[in-house]
């Protein structure tokens, strides 16, 4: 399946009930277990794609977050990802004392990062969660010390 592919066949966000993960090992940087991309869970090989298909863990739910910020993102891919990568670019000014820094201090990811291990985090939110817009209000300053406190 291509990029492009992908991108036109997604479903909005609240029509995925589970993301289904596949195999792409050119499209996720090293040091990453999974990439939400359209409503799917990209991963390094097949074996790691099966595991995520296979049960629920801690970092099939991190992915799974990111599902449901973009039903909170009027249920729509585009506006999910237009928000992330602005917030990317933002926390990115913090690279030279942070590395990842447009990753890490991203409110979706503080969110997700925060609530992995809580396997019944996203039971209560069938419109999406909400945890990342407090992060966002957030100054860039605070945000890393809230990372760098846990």
């Amino acid at each position: 399946m291509t990029i492009l592919t992908m991108m036109l066949r997604a479903a909005r966000p609240s029509r995925i009930s589970d993301m289904r993960a596949v195999a792409k090992p050119f499209w996720i940087p090293k040091g990453y277990d999974g990439l939400t991309f359209f409503g799917h869970i990209i991963t390094h090989n097949l074996e790691d794609a099966e595991d995520f298909n296979r049960g629920f863990n801690a970092i099939k739910n991190h992915e799974m977050i990111h599902l449901y910020q973009a039903r909170a993102c009027h249920d729509s891919w585009i506006r999910f990802y237009w928000r992330y990568l602005r917030y990317w670019i933002q926390a990115s000014r913090y690279r030279r004392r942070m590395k990842n820094a447009g990753y890490l201090l991203n409110p979706f990811e503080i969110e997700a990062y925060r609530h992995m291990h809580d396997l019944d985090y996203l039971k209560d939110k069938p419109n999406g969660t909400n945890g990342w817009q407090q992060y966002a209000q957030m100054s860039l300053e605070e945000r890393l010390k809230l990372y760098q406190r846990h």
